[in-house]
């Protein structure tokens, strides 16, 4: 019985390696490589799925030069026009290669696939 348990470890073990490889890696401050049309959609579009909404506002701010990107509240509509709501925060970060907005609350990480992002420091 006692093999039977180290090859059920070992098995263990072994599925957790790649997994913790990942997890080791810190993330890094981040700003978006371009900001064309294109990209901006992209990350506008992962963004919308992150908040639940559609037709989203991205707050002022530039996403090559800043690694914060806020997402505005709804429009208030008459007759309050002023509304307590206040802007989602996300933060760019690069793990490895890959670009995430990671929702500043939350902690939940949004992968921006297909958008180019560089370390914050270089810019």
């Amino acid at each position: 019985m006692r093999p039977v348990t180290r090859a059920a470890a070992l098995a263990l073990f072994a599925a957790g390696l790649p997994g913790a490889c990942q997890m080791s890696e810190d993330p890094i401050p981040a700003v978006l490589a371009d900001d064309d049309e294109a990209t901006l959609t992209v990350l506008k579009s992962v963004l919308s799925d992150a908040v639940g909404r559609a037709g989203i506002r991205l707050g002022a701010g530039d996403p090559t030069a800043v690694s914060t990107v806020s997402v505005l509240p709804r429009r208030p509509v008459a007759p309050n026009d002023r509304s307590p709501a206040m802007p989602e925060l996300f933060d760019l970060v690069l793990r490895g290669d890959t670009c995430y907005a990671v929702h500043r609350e939350t902690g939940a990480a949004h992968e921006l696939q297909g958008i180019s992002c560089v370390p914050a420091a270089t810019r």
